[in-house]
């Protein structure tokens, strides 16, 4: 397959003003992603404030965080993400207030079809489901949070986990595939 015929199936995918905003995003947030110390931080807000669709109060944006598709990324107060975390917002998350997300968690909020086996995965359309991450929710690190999961208010993830189906308010999942294994209320 050629370039070309490459680039026409993608535009398929996507519409032009979103190829021409993820360019922007790309471009305009690349020269911050790794600026250290109170700068860095403060330099990622203001330029995440302009191009995500919601971002309501200061938050903490480590060095090396990967956001995409950010114009569809709504943001509570509070909010911190730790350092080589990647979130795919394609099919949109909203993060409540007082979220925590530690370090190399993975938030993708779309999947490939596959179903035609005749037809590469990569050439196939990406199903838009949204992830929803309610307030006070804590996220471990190298958590993998599957399209259409809804994280209920309070919900803890253990390190390492891959949240493949929506949790209870107040609980700690766990595994692969996470499971409850309490609640955090008595």
């Amino acid at each position: 397959m050629s370039t070309i015929e490459y680039l026409k199936t993608k535009a398929k995918v996507y519409f032009l003003w979103e190829l021409i905003l993820l360019e922007l995003e790309a471009y305009f947030v690349w020269p911050f992603r790794g600026l250290p110390s109170f700068l860095g931080f403060l330099t990622r807000f203001l330029v995440y404030k302009i191009f995500f669709k919601r971002l309501d109060s200061f938050c903490v944006i480590q060095p090396n965080v990967f956001f995409v598709h950010c114009f569809r990324i709504e943001c509570g107060k509070n909010f911190a993400v730790n350092s080589n975390t990647y979130i795919n917002a394609v099919g949109g998350v909203e993060i409540g207030d007082d979220v925590l997300i530690g370090a190399n968690v993975v938030i993708s909020s779309g999947e490939h079809q596959y179903k035609d086996a005749k037809t590469p995965v990569t050439l196939q359309k990406i199903v838009p489901k949204k992830i929803t991450i309610g307030n006070g929710v804590w996220i471990g690190a190298n958590v993998v949070v599957m399209p259409g999961v809804t994280l209920a208010e309070g919900t803890v993830v253990g390190a390492g986990a891959v949240v493949t189906k929506s949790t209870e308010p107040f609980c700690v999942v766990v595994g692969v595939p996470a499971k409850k294994i309490k609640s955090r209320i008595d």
